[in-house]
């Protein structure tokens, strides 16, 4: 087999391993916050020693003790679980994050909207008790004008700040719906809750990653096993070769 592409594989074996453990051990941080150093470092021990065993059953299943195959394979299964246990809390943490901020945010444009049409209300509602005082009572209407000038004044400005803080809202708005973007879409295209659809394209993240993760790891030692057998074979008749003019 071909030495270049042995080194290809297990740099693609690596790379994956290490990644989706960086996911884990950080996810997992996040899961038991209370120790997130400890965790953190028995993790990353017990991802290192994952690939490590999935190996050695690899290049020892026939010679091992039955008892050992059996632990060893439940270890490595067991670990493999709680590593797309914590790329799936990371992973979703950082969904409901941005998730969350959205949902936040449509709230308080809710509130602030309700709060606009209170206060346009009693604008209108001060402009028509005005409006409703006859021409013909000039007096009156110029002393009631008078009187409601600071009121509307102080309505109208109530406006422009809720105009105002709607107004970041909304750009508040569209930057988190910019992050969770394609999650929308997919969820539209679906015609499903945009929650769902980002669980179950998180579990599609999670079922492939660290299982892909310790098959690469797997392929890289089976690739390194037949390129040991070819070289064996390769040298077998130089030495015969050379044992037969000793004969």
């Amino acid at each position: 087999m071909n030495l270049l592409f042995i080194i290809i594989l297990g740099v693609s074996a690596g790379i994956i391993s290490i990644v989706g453990a960086a996911f884990s051990i950080a996810g997992l941080m996040k899961l038991f916050a209370g120790a997130p150093l400890a965790v953190g470092t028995m993790a990353g021990a017990l991802e290192f020693c994952k690939m490590m065993a999935a190996s050695f059953l690899h290049r020892n299943w026939r010679q091992l003790h039955f008892v050992m195959k059996i632990y060893m394979t439940l270890a490595v299964a067991v670990l493999m679980c709680i590593t797309s246990m914590g790329i799936f809390g990371y992973l979703s943490y950082a969904y409901q994050r941005t998730a969350s901020e959205l949902k936040n945010t449509l709230v308080r444009i809710d509130y602030l909207e309700s709060q606009q049409r209170k206060v346009q209300g009693e604008i209108d509602r001060v402009q028509k008790a005005l409006d409703e005082i006859p021409a013909s009572r000039i007096t009156k209407k110029m002393e009631a004008q008078k009187e409601a000038e600071p009121h509307i004044q102080d309505l109208q400005k109530q406006v422009i700040e809720v105009q105002m803080q709607l107004r970041n809202e909304n750009l508040k708005k569209l930057s988190f719906q910019m992050e969770i973007g394609p999650v929308v879409y997919v969820a539209e295209l679906l015609n499903a809750n945009t929650d769902k659809v980002a669980t179950y394209l998180i579990l599609l993240f999670v079922f492939v990653f660290d299982p892909l993760a310790v098959c690469m790891v797997l392929a890289t030692s089976f690739a390194l096993r037949m390129r040991e057998e070819e070289l064996k074979a390769a040298t077998r008749p130089s030495a015969a070769v050379q044992q037969s003019p000793a004969a």
